[in-house]
């Protein structure tokens, strides 16, 4: 099936229609039918990068559909593309820590130790 990604003027995915798999150019059609841009997405990432929802964002530049920002302090890394936190998530070796962000640190915290199979009130993690 061929999906279709209709986009706002400020190239916000505001729906996504599935359309006739017959070799006809559905972004064109639609495009042009309620005058609007519209851009083709795929399931399996061959177009955009990732499937588009709505909400999404479209970077023409990098032929990328874009999730909105998990929080506002991360950057978007177009080469990768994806929003990338301002501190990178501390290693642990053992995988036994869980780690969230605390968007008012701008930094991780721990938030559940599989050591001691529990949550954990970490301060300056």
């Amino acid at each position: 099936m061929a999906y279709v990604a209709f986009l706002d003027q400020n190239n916000i995915v505001t729906r996504v229609v599935q359309s006739p798999d017959d070799l006809t150019d559905w972004c064109s059609v639609w495009a042009s039918r309620y005058n609007c841009k519209c851009v083709c997405t795929s399931k399996t990432g061959e177009f955009g990068h990732q499937y588009a929802a709505p909400g999404y964002t479209y970077h023409a530049d990098i032929d990328a559909f874009i999730e909105p920002s998990p929080y506002p302090s991360w950057v978007l890394n177009k080469s990768i593309p994806a929003w990338e936190a301002p501190v990178p998530m501390p290693d642990d070796e053992d995988g036994d820590l869980v780690f969230d962000w605390d968007e008012s640190r701008e930094n991780w915290v721990i938030i559940y130790d599989v050591a001691i199979n529990g949550p954990i009130d970490c301060i300056d993690c």
